[in-house]
């Protein structure tokens, strides 16, 4: 009952208004934060397969099956093709479990893009293959292309949001409450 009276006085009410705003505040910062954090994900997979790939391309040898394998599980993807001069080159390669779903072009993507990408991933939590298209790091080629599972992603985003979710709560509880009481303080005093 106690509580209900707080919420009808006007610096109740002001808490209240203010823990909306600035909640409503951080999700506006949310959302392109989970999107950036998606991209980055997939860029630093892009990255891994690049430096496999590039270790596989100094020797003119074929590698064991077991050490592709091995390559492929610690960029987190099925298989990597990389264009160089013009030539498109499948260099690690696994067997994929489902068809391609989607392909997604992070060399200059668009915000909204990311955002609504970032979104799309959130909320299904179906485990899809996807075929991600990037620039190579320091210009080692034209392009680097990867499969991979949309699972681990998706667990990384969602354990990420949460943790900025979390945060977001506290700072709108501390900022709300020290509001709160300097309103008060200012009014009755």
């Amino acid at each position: 009952m106690e509580r209900l009276k707080l919420f009808n006085t006007l610096s109740g009410r002001f808490l209240l208004l203010t823990m909306l705003f600035v909640m409503l505040a951080e999700v506006l910062i949310f959302v392109p934060s989970v999107a950036r954090f998606r991209q980055d994900y997939i860029l630093s997979r892009l990255e891994r397969a690049q430096i496999a790939s590039l270790a596989l391309l100094a020797t003119d040898e074929m590698i064991d099956e077991n050490l592709e394998r091995e390559l492929l599980e610690n960029a987190e993807v099925f298989n990597v093709v990389l264009r160089r001069d013009e030539v498109r080159q499948l260099v690690l390669s696994s067997p994929i479990p489902a068809p391609i779903w989607r392909s997604y072009d992070l060399r200059a993507p668009s915000a909204f893009e990311l955002i609504r990408d970032a979104v799309a991933c959130l909320v299904d939590p179906t485990d899809r293959t996807i075929r991600v298209i990037g620039d190579p790091v320091r210009q080692a080629g034209l392009l680097i292309e990867a499969t991979m599972s949309t699972a681990p992603l998706r667990a990384a985003m969602i354990d990420y949001g949460l943790r900025i979710l979390g945060l977001s709560a506290l700072i709108s509880v501390v900022t709300a409450t020290l509001l709160f009481l300097a309103v008060r303080q200012v009014l009755v005093a």
